[in-house]
Formats: structure tokens, C-alpha cells, sequence
């Protein structure tokens, strides 16, 4: 019995990832002890067995198998009393197990999945508020991340802000009492509570303080859980500033924040791409209330033209190394970028509108461009369109001078040019 019980504890307390040879060994390590206790009726079999399960469900979780994961937890958790023998480490472990099932759920990203991640939220809730937490650091951690998890699956269902909003505030109380100035930890998950706080705000002032809140406790991320958390709170305060606020020139500090934060790392790792992206994204949406007559824009007028083309072409490049490397998770924000960067050109410089289509969409001249994907293609197609029509009617107009005329003529053969290589690309990719 104390070999099993300490190949169980191996494998629960090594940090993961594990290499493909040690996950190897970890799943035939538990696999064994499962076999060797399935059968036996006195608790401390059960108790290993139990947690064996649980182990194994980790594993398979953190390594991305949600779906092996799973059957895992479920066998763990048939009978609970397996787990929780009504002592305090005993609730604490039954609340592991319902934590970590309830994080398998959530992470798949299925809707029809987050009722029952709740319910096992609430499960680990309910246990640890029977545990004190005066004087234990250790419950009192555990506690407010349980509430944590209920207020993001609460958040995430819709509809239900008021009861997340309660959940939030109950974590960040028990958080303030942590001495989470001295603790990474600590302080990461504080922020992150107060940036989650602030999606669920009750009213916009309020959403605003607590974006605020979330980045002063973050100066200086100090590792990477904290750098994605400051920036997702520099990205909301950044759309709060400019959807609700008006204020572009706030909006465009931030996103320029993070891209400082982030740029340097947005070719090693999809997360900090991500962020480069949203940032850009921010940025170009900053700035091209200048189109508009009536509003302001980010910046100076005479610059705003360049800056934000600039955002998006950086964008959609790292969006292609990323393509190149397998990872499509980018598209979908690329694509948005890119309608924006064909908006521009089309209304701002019409002559540079072919030229960045093609480069954006030519896998030939831009290794790694989606051309392929449905996204890009209509968006191209109803931009070329309408770049068309209007330059036709330019040049037709008999109010221009002949240079003019001239001028749109030639814009005209190079939205041709660019027309006739779509179709050239879309003829290739057919027969393939």
C-alpha cells in the first residue's frame, strides 16, 4: 500500500507539462495502481484509488485531452466518501476533484458543458466555506479560487452578472487578506479577479475602476500569468475608453502598452500573438475615427493614415508566420483586420488598395497567406467590387481633369490586375 500511494504522489505533485516519455510512464504507472486496487472494499484502498483517478484525469487535461480526462474524474467521483472522510484534508480533496472536473468542462468551450461546471463549482464552494480559513492561507486560497471559478463560469453562461458579481467580490475579499504583495501568486490571482470584476461591472464607472484597479497591481508583470492578465485589462480599459469614454487617444496608450509588452514575444507564442493582434486591432479602430468628419481620432490627423495601415500589415504578417508554423487561431481576428486595412486603402489611398489586397491574399508573394479561407476571400471580393465601381465612376466623372481621369484609369488597371491574379489563385487552389 505505501508503494501505490507514493507512485499517486509522484505523479500529482510533478509540474506539468510532462515529456511524451514521462507521461508515458505516469499513465502506466497510475494505470497499475488502478488495476491493482479495483476490487477492494477498505477506505484507504478506495481513498488511493479515487486519487489515482483524479491524478490521471490532471494529466490528461493538462496535456489537452479533455475528453480523456473526463471518464477519469467521473470514476473518481462515483462515490465521494472515497475522498472526503470528513476531514479537513478529506473536503479539501473531494474539492479538488470537483475543481478539477469543473475546469475539464470549462476549458472544452462547450456551452451545453457549463451548467454542469458549475454545479461542481458550487460542490467545491459549498465544501470549503465548512473549512476556517482564519490563520490558514492555504484554505482561504482555496476558497476564493473556487469562488473565482464559479464567477467565470457564472460570468460566461450569460444573464447571471448579479450572482458573478457576488462570487467576484467574495474571492477578492479573501484574496486582500492574503499577503499577496509578497506572493506572485497571489497577487496574479487578486488582478485577475479585479479584471474579471470589471467585465461584469454594473454600470461602465464602475467596469472602468476596476480595469484600473487590475493594472495598478501590475506595474511590472513579474511572470507570464500576470503579463496576459495586465494585458487583457489594458485591452478592455482601451475598447472602454473608446466605445464608452470617447476617448481614442486613452484607447490607442493602452493598446500601444501591450504592444510593448507583447511585441518581442508575438513570433514565439500564439498567447502574446494574440494579444499583438487584439492590440492592432485596438489600435486601427483608434484611429480611423478620422474617417469620420465629425469625431476624433488617435494621434495627429496628418499621421493617423500610415499608423493605421501600419497596424494592420504588421498584424496580418504575424498572422502568416503563424500560418506557416500549422497554427491557425489567428484567422479570425486577421480577417477582421484585413476588412479594416481594405476600408482604408479603398477610401484613403485608392492606389495602394490593389497592392495590399494582393500582398495580403497572394500565398506566392506572402508565404503563409489564407487565401483559402472563406473569410478573406469574400472579404476581398466585395471590397475589390466596390473599389471598382467607385473608381470607375471617378474617372467618368466630367468634372475632373484630364490628369485625374488619367489617374483613375490607372487605379483602375491595377484593381483589374489584382482581379484577374484572384482568379488565377482561386483557378489553382480548384485544381489541386
Amino acid at each position: 500500500m505505501p508503494e501505490t500511494l507514493a507512485t499517486v504522489v509522484k505523479w500529482r505533485d510533478l509540474p506539468t507539462p510532462l515529456s511524451e516519455d514521462d507521461f508515458g510512464a505516469a499513465t502506466g504507472e497510475l494505470s497499475t495502481v488502478i488495476d491493482s486496487l479495483a476490487g477492494r472494499s477498505d477506505g484507504t484502498s478506495r481513498g488511493i484509488l479515487a486519487t489515482a483517478r483524479m491524478v490521471l484525469g490532471n494529466l490528461h487535461r493538462d496535456h489537452g485531452l479533455l475528453d480523456h480526462a473526463l471518464p477519469f474524474y467521473d470514476a473518481a467521483a462515483e462515490n465521494p466518501a472515497d475522498l472526503d472522510d470528513g476531514t479537513p484534508r478529506g473536503k479539501q480533496e473531494l474539492s479538488n476533484l470537483w475543481i478539477n472536473r469543473g475546469l475539464c468542462r470549462f476549458a472544452g468551450g462547450d456551452p451545453e458543458q457549463l451548467p454542469a461546471a458549475l454545479e461542481d463549482f458550487d460542490r467545491a464552494v459549498a465544501l470549503r466555506e465548512q473549512l476556517p480559513v482564519e490563520g490558514d492561507e492555504a484554505a482561504r486560497w482555496a476558497l476564493a479560487a473556487a469562488l473565482l471559478h464559479r464567477g467565470d463560469a457564472l460570468h460566461r453562461l450569460g444573464e447571471r452578472d448579479e450572482e458573478a458579481r457576488a462570487a467576484y467580490d467574495a474571492a477578492i475579499a479573501h484574496l486582500r487578506q492574503l499577503p499577496y504583495l509578497e506572493n506572485p501568486a497571489a497577487l496574479q490571482r487578486l488582478a485577475l479577479a479585479c479584471a474579471n470584476r470589471g467585465l461584469v461591472a454594473a454600470d461602465h464607472d464602475e467596469a472602468r475602476r476596476y480595469f484600473d484597479e487590475c493594472i495598478e497591481l501590475l506595474p511590472s508583470p513579474q511572470n507570464p500569468p500576470q503579463l496576459v492578465t495586465l494585458c487583457n485589462a489594458l485591452l478592455n480599459r482601451g475598447r472602454h475608453s473608446l466605445q464608452v469614454a470617447g476617448d481614442p487617444d486613452a484607447t490607442a496608450a493602452d493598446a500601444r502598452r501591450v504592444l510593448e509588452l507583447v511585441g518581442a514575444h508575438e513570433r514565439n507564442h500564439p498567447s502574446p500573438a494574440e494579444l499583438a493582434l487584439q492590440a492592432r486591432h485596438l489600435l486601427a479602430h483608434s484611429l480611423v475615427g478620422w474617417l469620420d468628419e465629425s469625431r476624433k481620432g488617435a494621434g495627429l490627423a496628418e499621421d493617423w493614415i500610415s499608423d493605421a495601415t501600419d497596424a494592420v500589415e504588421e498584424a496580418l504578417a504575424v498572422e502568416r508566420h503563424w500560418e506557416q508554423l500549422g497554427f491557425d487561431g489567428l484567422r479570425p481576428l486577421a480577417c477582421e483586420l484585413f476588412q479594416l486595412g481594405l476600408h482604408v486603402y479603398r477610401v484613403c489611398q485608392p492606389h495602394f488598395f490593389a497592392d495590399f489586397l494582393v500582398e495580403a491574399m497572394d500565398p506566392e508573394m506572402s508565404p503563409g497567406a489564407p487565401f483559402a479561407d472563406p473569410g478573406f476571400q469574400g472579404a476581398a471580393a466585395r471590397a475589390l467590387r466596390q473599389a471598382v465601381n467607385e473608381t470607375a465612376k471617378r474617372a467618368a466623372a466630367a468634372t475632373l481633369e484630364p490628369e485625374q481621369v488619367e489617374k483613375q484609369q490607372r487605379i483602375l488597371l491595377t484593381l483589374r490586375a489584382a482581379d484577374h491574379r484572384l482568379a488565377e489563385l482561386q483557378q489553382s487552389m480548384a485544381a489541386v
